[in-house]
């Protein structure tokens, strides 16, 4: 297995998903906001991935070979997929990328 491969390797409960991070702080990091360009940061919102966390149902999660979890949110123009490493009390947002569909897999 490759530390770093973001290959999803199994498919989420939604429900199991919530249950994971309830009750985790959520912290940003800070590559969330590297890749964005000047004017995108002026206008783009942490808190809104948090929102996003905590008030919203994902469409699909997948827990990726990397130990990471990658959930799709709906958006009105797409999907949101954040990143999220779990650590103990932590639910970490790693990334996200703004995608038009959700990609199949064949688990």
């Amino acid at each position: 297995m490759d530390i770093y491969s973001t290959k999803p390797r199994i498919e989420i409960n939604k429900d199991e998903f919530q249950y994971l991070i309830k009750g985790k702080e959520i912290i940003i990091s800070p590559h969330v906001i590297w890749h964005l360009s000047n004017q995108q940061r002026k206008v783009f919102n942490v808190n809104e991935l948090i929102n996003i966390l905590l008030k919203e149902t994902p469409r699909k999660v997948y827990l990726q070979e990397n130990g990471r979890y990658a959930a799709y949110y709906r958006k009105s123009d797409g999907y949101r997929k954040i990143i999220i490493e779990m650590r103990n009390d932590k639910a970490i947002v790693v990334t996200f990328i703004d995608t038009s569909e959700i990609p199949r897999y064949n688990l």
